[in-house]
């Protein structure tokens, strides 16, 4: 008899406990509802206060000097004029409410954030987690965390563009319709851009005198490779010079240096020096990349050097 009571109230203790812990963490709950409400706000670009406490605090990237909430969502109004576009992804999105021990209710949420940047349609994405306390059904308390590195870079890389001198922005046009130029296979357009000896180097390799060589040379990666397509990650321009760091993407589907269409993506990166004559026009490009990268993403077999 006795042991069938310690069982029961073993029993009792465990269903307790059991229901304590699923109090204190759920996946669906009101407050759960309003941050998802909060979120997709945001993606629309519609600024609801009321779900905040008077009294709300907001701390982005920060544990110090916290902003009101009408402050907050003054920061996402001035953000927004940067973007053509941005939002949270509807992927992969996670949300949980805990109540610690202290009674405190708090929502969590991990989200992926992505937006284009208008002045060069630079595309940034990041994860994102935000939290938020709450009391009485109200945020009090937001808290959200990000890297925001590659956004600071970038907006200063555009305001450092916004004043260049005119040549700097002569050339900027150059690299700009060159880059187009490389993506369309469009040779007259690339020639329109160069002096007529123009010189181009590989790694050191003189494989262009002149427009045809510089022409031949782009007919040798389109026709391997159809949608080839050049992505400036990075530019300098200093004077007459200007340094790229670039990527290129591309499926073999034609014959490359002698070897059959394998039909397999390819990505590979590289940096480029460029000089201008005061036109504007190209007069050199040295590039310098990595063969053997490629080679290897499209399974080719390297020679064995002879002994």
């Amino acid at each position: 008899m006795k042991k069938l009571i310690l069982l029961g109230l073993a029993t009792v203790l465990f269903a307790a406990c059991q229901e304590k812990a699923a109090l204190r963490y759920t996946q669906q709950s009101p407050e759960i509802e309003t941050v998802k409400s909060l979120i997709k706000n945001y993606n629309n670009k519609i600024y609801e206060a009321s779900v905040y406490a008077d009294t709300s605090k907001t701390y982005f990237n920060t544990k110090d000097n916290p902003m009101p909430s009408s402050e907050a969502l003054d920061y996402h109004k001035a953000n927004d004029t940067n973007y053509s576009s941005r939002g949270f992804l509807p992927e992969d999105q996670e949300y949980e409410m805990v109540v610690t021990d202290d009674g405190e209710t708090w929502v969590n949420c991990w989200l992926d954030w992505k937006g284009t940047l208008a002045a060069n349609n630079k595309e940034i994405a990041f994860p994102v987690h935000l939290t938020y306390q709450f009391i009485d059904g109200k945020i009090v308390r937001e808290v959200g965390l990000w890297d925001p590195t590659e956004v600071v870079l970038a907006l200063q890389e555009i305001e450092a563009n916004n004043n260049r001198s005119a040549d700097a922005k002569a050339i900027q046009t150059s690299i700009d319709t060159i880059t187009k130029a490389w993506n369309t296979n469009d040779k007259d357009l690339m020639y329109a851009n160069m002096i007529g000896n123009i010189i181009r180097t590989a790694n050191g390799a003189t494989i262009a005198r002149k427009h045809s060589d510089y022409g031949d040379f782009m007919d040798v990666y389109h026709s391997a490779f159809p949608d080839f397509k050049v992505t400036l990650d990075h530019i300098k321009i200093d004077g007459s010079t200007a340094y790229l760091n670039w990527t290129c993407t591309g499926t073999n589907k034609g014959e490359f240096i002698g070897n059959p269409p394998t039909n397999k993506q390819i990505e590979t990166h590289g940096f480029s020096i460029w000089k201008f004559d005061t036109e504007g026009k190209a007069t050199r490009e040295d590039a310098f990349y990595d063969n053997l990268e490629v080679y290897q993403q499209l399974g080719y077999s390297m020679p064995v050097p002879k002994k």
